[in-house]
């Protein structure tokens, strides 16, 4: 009969349903010695729950020294990371300094500016040509339809 109890609060218990009077009942159970046999299997947990809040840690633990690795590792990792964002900015303005370019996007050498300047018109010119020869075809696309049409 009261194994048939057990059994029921132990279901009770798998499924996170019982009270702390409940679970006071099971451990006590098992820690007894009438325990069912085919219910044995689960003295080994109610007693652990015992037996682990009696264990102490004999060994004393320090975090503090971790804690400065760590702090001193953030630190070695934020100057790298600041020195190379100083490179990157001094290359920038290194690079503007060797164009040549004001700040108004003007060049201050004329032969340079020229120079930009041929490029720019043959590129333009290069695109321009090209789209042009598209227009032969279209001419010749519309003579045709006007002779058919006549």
């Amino acid at each position: 009969m009261e194994s048939q109890i057990i059994e029921k609060l132990l279901d009770r218990y798998f499924e996170a349903e019982t009270t702390g009077e409940e679970e006071t009942t099971l451990k006590n159970y098992f820690r007894s010695e009438e325990v069912a046999p085919h219910l044995q299997q689960y003295i080994p947990m109610f007693c652990f729950f015992d037996q682990a809040k009696t264990e102490k840690l004999e060994k004393e633990v320090s975090y503090a020294p971790q804690q400065k690795k760590l702090r001193f590792g953030r630190k070695k990792v934020y100057s790298w990371v600041a020195i190379a964002a100083s490179i990157v900015i001094f290359l920038g303005v290194v690079v503007q300094q060797e164009n040549q370019v004001s700040e108004f996007g003007t060049y201050e050498d004329p032969e340079l500016a020229m120079q930009k300047t041929r490029e720019a018109l043959e590129m333009m010119s290069l695109y321009m040509n090209a789209g042009t020869e598209d227009l032969g075809y279209l001419e010749e696309f519309n003579n045709t339809k006007d002779k058919i049409v006549k």
